[in-house]
């Protein structure tokens, strides 16, 4: 009853100040064009449709409910790196009427790699799936780490290693973890891939965490046969 019948606080503002309202405005439009440049960065989602692939973003919009999206970190690069995100798209969302905390790997730059300041990224989003006991899904495409930047990924307690202990966390607290998988993930996809709890894949996707699987993927056929095999025996021999 206190909260029904107590009197309104405050007054009608005596004056709208229009130089405040077109500097939030100017702001505003400068995120929103960062917003845009994001998602417009690396291959065309054109190219991509043309050779059958979805964008992680045309996989986000057929597998989040409508109107429930939220995205995170969308122009977070902590470590201001030269493709300008850290490669993955992140936010919370509902999948079929429940809630969810969503990360997808963001296909179109470098196939989905794993970038510097990636890990702080995904440390963030997992840190709220803890804290609110919500799923975590994974939208994966995940081509591994980018080699020429490994010594930015993996140092550190929040380095590219640090997520798949949180795995582990999540589901020793009850909070699952499912993961998508698509195209071709080795190393570090390979990990994000076995380590959640329950794994749906497509027919055509694949995961490698050690040995000639990792080197597959990097292998013009994208897969071993004998003609491989025989071609990596070749170059180890010399």
């Amino acid at each position: 009853p206190y909260f029904t019948e107590m009197p309104s606080i405050g007054s009608e503002l005596a004056r709208t100040l229009k130089k405040n309202i077109e500097e939030l405005q100017e702001q505003e439009a400068i995120i929103a064009a960062e917003v845009e440049r994001v998602k417009n960065n690396g291959k065309a989602t054109e190219a991509m449709n043309e050779k059958g692939e979805w964008t992680a973003w045309q996989r986000l919009e057929y597998l989040v409910d409508p109107g429930t999206w939220c995205p995170l970190h969308t122009i977070y690069d902590p470590l201001a790196n030269e493709e300008g995100n850290t490669g993955v798209i992140d936010g919370i969302g509902k999948i079929a009427g429940k809630w969810a905390i969503i990360i997808a790997s963001n296909n179109k730059v470098m196939a989905g790699a794993w970038l510097s300041g990636q890990a702080d990224n995904v440390l963030r989003v997992t840190d709220i799936a803890k804290r609110l006991h919500l799923p975590l899904v994974w939208v994966l495409n995940c081509s591994g780490a980018k080699l020429m930047e490994q010594e930015r990924l993996y140092p550190n307690r929040r380095g590219s290693g640090t997520p798949f202990f949180r795995h582990a966390e999540l589901q020793k607290l009850g909070v699952p973890i499912i993961v998508g998988i698509y195209g071709t993930n080795p190393a570090g996809g390979g990990y994000h891939s076995i380590s959640p709890t329950v794994l749906i894949g497509h027919k055509n996707c694949n995961m490698a965490v050690g040995g000639a699987g990792i080197v597959s993927g990097m292998a013009p056929k994208g897969f071993i046969d004998e003609e491989v095999a025989d071609a990596l025996i070749e170059a180890t021999k010399k």
